[in-house]
């Protein structure tokens, strides 16, 4: 493994935001979607056109909720000569893949964690996670710090071909996922790829709660937002609900299943994930054996191989299907007073972190 992931710097309106994503990343971004077809195909049976089809249904809701990235997913798809409905199924790829009834278990994914200022030698509140997914991914992602002419400056790291995922934006407001699978069906709402950089829009985290809350939403997962003041919260999403946690002790803790009692009876992560409850318990035992962390040193927590595999840091595993070989794309430690991310290009036990700045 060589190398960091691209790191792009994208100003403009909408549509050019989206143009000189496509054209820096067009060959990252057919890779994509022959990874997705694949994906969504061995997880659900649907192929490429009904993919599609389904991609076709969310750009309606787009445009009347979030019509900038509906602009900007269409430069994206001009950029890298696709169609529109190619990028808005990389956007929509999470709930498309869950639109079957799930069965067995599945390779399960990301560890998140929040720390208030009083967890931090710093004095200042800090997002981190292991992100997990198909190792094809490490090679498609890319560092993106989007300055638009209207809206907030924000720095994220997403896929090639999407509008967001995690990151911190100008105000000092960031942002973490957890995939989380519940029994309700999902909608043709806002996908949480656009839901995620539409947080990264918000002046604090009291306003991207708000905004999630009253969003048109269409699956599951949970987001862990916090800014610099030191207000974090993680919020649990279903199509139809939404539930808040709080940090305990300073610290605020998620994997792969829901944990607020109203939204445990719909989840269905503990039976795909076998490995959720585990990585959570051993991220909290690990998490809570100092008073206090420093950043660099936040890396013992996500270079964790205990129990593996899957373990916090997770390598593939030679007896999933090729469609599902899951391992850590990268670590993120994001310092929100900063407004900067440290980011390992693979598992974070085999490369250090880079710093990158939003400026």
């Amino acid at each position: 493994m060589t190398g960091f992931f691209p790191i792009l710097e994208l100003k403009g309106n909408p549509y050019d935001i989206g143009l000189a994503h496509g054209r820096a990343l067009a060959g990252e971004i057919k890779e994509n979607l022959d990874l997705y077809y694949s994906m969504v195909r061995g997880l659900t049976g649907l192929k490429p056109d009904q993919c599609l089809g389904h991609a076709t249904r969310y750009i309606t809701t787009i445009k009347e909720d979030a019509l900038v990235l509906l602009e900007e997913m269409e430069g994206i798809a001009h950029g890298a000569e696709v169609s529109l409905e190619e990028i808005m199924f990389l956007n929509a790829r999470s709930e498309i893949m869950s639109m079957k009834p799930a069965t067995g278990v599945r390779a399960s994914e990301c560890t998140a964690l929040g720390l208030t200022g009083e967890r931090i030698t710093t004095g200042q509140p800090v997002l981190a996670q292991n992100w997990d997914w198909h190792e094809r991914v490490r090679g498609t992602s890319a560092i993106f710090t989007v300055k638009p002419t209207n809206g907030a400056r924000a720095l994220y790291f997403a896929e090639a071909g999407q509008v967001g995922k995690i990151g911190v934006n100008e105000y000092g407001v960031g942002v973490l996922l957890n995939i989380l699978f519940t029994e309700e069906e999902v909608r043709y709402g806002l996908p949480v790829h656009v839901l995620l950089r539409l947080i990264l829009n918000s002046r604090g985290t009291a306003e991207a709660v708000a905004l999630v809350k009253g969003a048109r939403r269409a699956g599951g997962s949970h987001f862990l937002v916090g800014d610099d003041t030191g207000h974090i919260v993680g919020l649990e999403l279903t199509p139809t609900g939404i539930g808040e946690i709080e940090p305990e002790n300073g610290i605020l803790l998620h994997t792969n299943h829901y944990c607020i009692p109203d939204l445990v009876q719909k989840d269905i992560g503990l039976q795909l994930f076998a490995d959720t409850t585990p990585r959570f318990d051993r991220a909290a035992a690990l998490v809570s054996g100092r008073k206090q962390w420093d950043t660099q040193a936040l890396s013992e927590i996500f270079t964790d191989h205990q129990d593996g595999p899957p373990s916090i840091c997770r390598h593939a595993n030679p007896l999933d299907p090729d469609y599902l070989r899951i391992v850590s794309i990268a670590s993120c430690i994001i310092d929100l007073a900063q407004r900067k991310m440290l980011v390992s290009s693979g598992q974070p036990c085999r490369t250090t972190y880079r710093e990158v700045v939003l400026e």
